[in-house]
C-alpha cells in the first residue's frame, strides 16, 4: 500500500474530508494528488498530514498496511518494559493511545494486570477511592484476552472487598467466586492433595472423600475406609480422577484389604497399582 493509499484509507476511517485533513498546513489539492499517487509529500507535509490523521509518520512510510497492527507492534516493547518495571500508570497511558480494536490478547492481558497493580498499590497506600475504578478496568480488559486472567480477577476480588469495607473486608469477599478463580489460577486443590496438607479447606469432593478415608485408615477403621475408597474408584470412568489420584486410591485400598486379611484382593490392588505406575513411565 502506497503512502497516498494509506492516507486515503485512514482519512475515510476517521470520516474526514480532504479539506479537513489539509487544514492550514497543506492544500486540499495536494492531499488529492498524494492520494492519487501523482506526487509524494515533503517531510513537513507528511508530518502535518500524520498529525491530522492521528497516526505517526513512521506508519505512513512503513511497510505495514494495517494501522492497528502497526500501532500495537510499536507499543508492545514499551508496554512490556513499563509493566516489568512496575510503572502501571505508564502502561495505562500507553493503552489509552492505542486503537480500541488493538486492545486484545497480550495487550489486554498486560492492561488487566496493570490495572490490578494499581488497585493493589492503592490498597497498600490506603487510597481506597480509586480501587473500584481499577478493579473494574482489570475486569473489562480481562474480557478482551484469551490469555489466563483468573489470577488477576481473584486478586482483584480481594481489592474490591477491602475498598468496600476496610473495617471488615472478609464479609465482603465473594468467597465462592474467589475460590473458583483461585483454583483455576493456581490449582491449590492439587497442591493440597499432592502435599497431604490438611490444615486448609478443600472444595473438591473427591479429595475430601479421600482425606476421610485416610483418616479412617489412621484410626484402623478399615472397613469404613474401604467403602469410601471403592466408591471413589467408581468415578474412574468419569475421568474425574487423574492417574496420580487413582494410584493412591489403589495403594490405600490394598492396605485396607491386607489389614482385613483379604490377601487375594490386596494382591489384586497391588497389581493395579504397579500396572498404573508402569503406564506413568512408559
Amino acid at each position: 500500500m502506497t503512502v497516498g493509499e494509506k492516507i486515503r484509507l485512514r482519512r475515510k476511517e476517521l470520516g474526514l474530508t480532504q479539506r479537513e485533513v489539509a487544514g492550514d498546513a497543506v492544500t486540499r489539492n495536494l492531499i488529492c494528488r498524494i492520494e492519487r499517487g501523482d506526487c509524494l509529500p515533503s517531510l513537513d507535509s507528511l508530518s502535518a498530514i500524520a498529525k491530522a490523521l492521528s497516526v505517526p509518520v513512521a506508519y505512513l512510510v512503513s511497510e505495514e498496511d494495517d494501522f492497528t497492527a502497526f500501532a500495537v507492534g510499536a507499543a508492545l516493547p514499551d508496554l512490556r518494559e513499563a509493566y516489568a518495571a512496575g510503572r502501571f500508570a505508564d502502561v495505562m497511558t500507553l493503552i489509552g493511545k492505542l486503537p480500541p480494536d488493538g486492545i486484545a490478547d497480550e495487550v489486554a492481558c498486560i492492561a488487566s494486570a496493570a490495572a490490578l497493580g494499581l488497585a493493589e498499590r492503592s490498597m497498600r497506600e490506603g487510597n481506597l477511592k480509586k480501587i473500584p475504578e481499577y478493579v473494574e478496568a482489570a475486569k473489562e480488559y480481562a474480557k478482551k484476552t484469551v490469555l489466563p486472567t483468573d489470577w488477576i480477577l481473584a486478586r482483584a476480588e480481594l481489592c474490591r472487598a477491602v475498598a468496600k469495607s476496610p473495617e471488615s473486608p472478609r464479609w465482603e469477599v465473594r468467597r465462592e467466586e474467589y475460590l473458583a478463580l483461585a483454583e483455576k489460577a493456581i490449582g491449590y486443590n492439587d497442591y493440597l492433595y499432592l502435599t497431604d496438607e490438611t490444615g486448609i479447606e478443600c472444595n473438591r469432593d473427591s479429595i475430601n472423600l479421600h482425606r476421610k478415608a485416610r483418616e479412617m485408615i489412621t484410626n484402623r477403621r478399615y472397613r469404613e475406609a474401604l467403602t469410601t475408597l471403592l466408591a471413589l474408584e467408581e468415578k474412574k470412568s468419569s475421568g474425574e480422577l487423574p492417574p496420580y489420584f487413582l494410584y493412591r486410591i489403589y495403594s490405600d485400598t490394598e492396605t485396607c484389604y491386607r489389614e482385613l486379611g483379604d490377601f487375594e484382593m490386596a494382591y489384586r490392588y497391588s497389581s493395579k497399582r504397579v500396572s498404573l505406575l508402569r503406564e506413568f513411565r512408559e
